[in-house]
């Protein structure tokens, strides 16, 4: 009887330690959404559209596109992560050559930087960002997804007592 006692109080915490853990996750993931956003838009403006921007304006003073030499030769942007010049589908370094399927490579280009995790990209033909794309949608998916994940072991004992009557 003490050992079933004991072994219902040693449930019973680990029950609420895991719904207080999954809830806690999905908690501080959804408060840490407007961080998030800012840092994907921080992250486009400072490290890939400096390269945008300088394969734009040679263009339109050469009315061509940078070799991937003059595009290296350029002025240095400060950049840690430094930016991939895609003109190729041989230049994709990734798993992401799906993303090119629409580029016309004699007269479009991409640039590429390495998130740690993931490559973030620009696209001339969509004129359009690839990026992380963190948004408050998803971050109250990410919420819901916890508190059921969190809510599983509530659903198990609410059954369990219903069977039991």
């Amino acid at each position: 009887m003490i050992l079933t006692d004991i072994m219902r109080l040693l449930l019973t915490i680990l029950t609420a330690l895991w719904i207080v853990f999954f809830l806690s996750m999905g908690a501080e993931m959804f408060l840490d959404t407007p961080r998030e956003i800012q840092n994907d838009k921080d992250f486009i403006n400072q490290k890939i559209k400096p390269s945008v921007d300088f394969v734009k304006k040679f263009k339109q003073e050469n009315n061509c596109l940078p070799s991937s030499d003059e595009f290296n030769k350029r002025e240095s942007t400060g950049l840690y992560n430094y930016p991939q010049y895609i003109r190729a589908d041989s230049d994709v370094v990734s798993n992401d050559l799906a993303k090119f399927k629409d580029a016309d490579w004699k007269k479009d280009f991409a640039i590429g930087v390495w998130r740690g995790e993931w490559e973030e990209y620009y696209f001339s033909w969509t004129d359009k960002y690839d990026s992380n794309n963190s948004s408050w949608a998803g971050a109250f998916m990410s919420l819901l997804y916890s508190i059921i994940i969190g809510a599983l072991p509530l659903s198990f004992w609410y059954l369990r007592h219903r069977l039991k009557k």
